[in-house]
């Protein structure tokens, strides 16, 4: 693995800790957060595995994503709609379960689980 996909495996182990964490603590806002996070890692693992790119802002994200990956582009595209809540608007529980589970979709599509450590499959 090289040292981009590397970088890009850590940081999404990590966000997804924390939205366990913070699931498992009912910080609702702060878990959407961090599993739309996980999703972008998902997104540039894949960008970078087909383009050598790592995007720079969501706008370049969701372009490269668009014409390279059109299968993907609107699962994320519609995600991003239930993250973007988080900014300014109250979240609920089915908006983390909307996101977690499109979260799941995207690591299995995008085959990332067989990099986590074991411990952060569970």
């Amino acid at each position: 693995m090289d040292e981009q996909k590397r970088i890009i495996i850590e940081a999404l182990t990590e966000f997804l800790a924390s939205a366990k964490e913070d699931e498992n603590k009912d910080r609702i806002k702060s878990a959407i957060t961090m599993y739309f996070k996980v999703i972008v890692e998902c997104c540039d693992f894949l960008i970078h595995s087909q383009i050598l790119k790592v995007p720079y802002n969501h706008k370049e994200r969701f372009e490269l994503l668009e014409r390279f990956f059109p299968e993907i582009y609107p699962k994320v595209s519609s995600l991003f709609k239930v993250y973007r809540k988080t900014y300014s608007m109250i979240v609920k529980k089915e908006d983390l379960e909307v996101i977690k589970g499109g979260c799941h979709q995207v690591l299995k599509e995008a085959k990332i689980e067989e990099h986590l450590p074991k411990n952060i499959k569970e």
